[in-house]
């Protein structure tokens, strides 16, 4: 189970090298070899950017039934990297 915990939540170059690894492995199989197949070993790289965190909207009523509504940004919570059982 620690395996596939430390498979599923890899940081971004040990991500990076398990997937060459993986490429490696099929690369040199047998059924590749056999097809004559070449494959490449590095992984498709593409722009991006990082967008900024997403803003809640939350409304708030007071005792004197007043409605609010405010604007706070998305916690930084791990909410990925937790495992629900």
């Amino acid at each position: 189970m620690a395996d596939i915990r430390q498979s599923l939540f890899q940081k971004p170059h040990e991500r990076i090298r398990s997937i060459k690894e993986l490429n490696k492995m099929i690369s040199d199989s047998k059924e590749v070899k056999e097809w004559n197949l070449d494959i490449n070993l590095e992984p498709d790289t593409i722009e991006a950017k990082v967008l900024k965190r997403p803003q809640i909207f939350q409304q708030s009523t007071y005792q004197d039934n007043k409605t609010t509504t405010t604007a706070r940004p998305l916690d930084d919570t791990k909410i990925l990297g937790t495992i629900v059982h």
